[in-house]
């Protein structure tokens, strides 16, 4: 997965090295301009970075022309790529599970006080992780009905089996309140909800 794209993510060098450990290991024949787009580097950085882990034993190098060059991940490189998964997948635990206890600590005085079945608002990442984190938390005692979303080309689709619909289908359906899962799209949702008069009170802004 490349995560040079997501607006919380900022790439370090050790996710770096592990990227590019992992597409050459992948592809022999994978080229600097490649590697480059990956990181999110230029590509005399990452020529830099191809001779640093040459250097270190890590990668070995087969020239057959200067444009045409296959990358080999050594022994060494192999291990060093298992260490750098395992420090990955730890550190990225750490702050999903960090995630998690937010979404219990904002959502545990609205299940005090009867919000039991909530819908979402915003079909897009956000809510996936929020849905996931409900899902799989059993201390988050809601019940998401179903996710809303405007967008006519999401809705009778679902999400981690949960269904998408339309604002004037959901509010069919008795529930307790509307969870603003949208972080780019929060004010036009809260716009649409005062514009028609859905009660206030029953509205969850986890990014007030």
């Amino acid at each position: 997965m490349i995560l040079t794209n997501n607006l919380f993510f900022k790439p370090t060098p050790i996710y770096k090295e592990y990227m590019i450990l992992d597409l050459i290991e992948k592809d022999a024949h994978v080229t600097q301009r490649r590697l480059s787009d990956a990181i999110g580097s230029s590509v005399s950085m990452v020529n830099y970075y191809l001779d640093q882990y040459e250097e270190q034993g890590l990668i070995k190098r087969k020239k057959h022309s200067t444009k045409n060059v296959e990358y080999f991940v050594s022994k060494k490189g192999m291990e060093r790529k298992q260490v750098l998964n395992i420090s990955y997948l730890s550190a990225s635990l750490n702050i999903y599970n960090s995630a998690k206890e937010n979404i219990f600590l904002f959502l545990k005085p609205y299940v005090e006080q009867g919000f039991e079945n909530i819908f979402l608002y915003g079909a897009g990442e956000v809510c996936e992780i929020l849905l996931q984190s409900i899902i799989l938390d059993n201390d988050i005692q809601v019940n998401v009905l179903g996710i809303i979303d405007d967008d006519i080309n999401k809705q009778g689709h679902v999400l981690l089996n949960t269904k998408i619909v339309s604002y004037e289908e959901a509010i069919k359906f008795r529930h307790d309140g509307i969870f603003i899962a949208s972080y780019t799209h929060r004010d036009s949702i809260l716009n649409k909800l005062f514009k028609s008069k859905y009660d206030k009170s029953k509205i969850l802004q986890f990014f007030d």
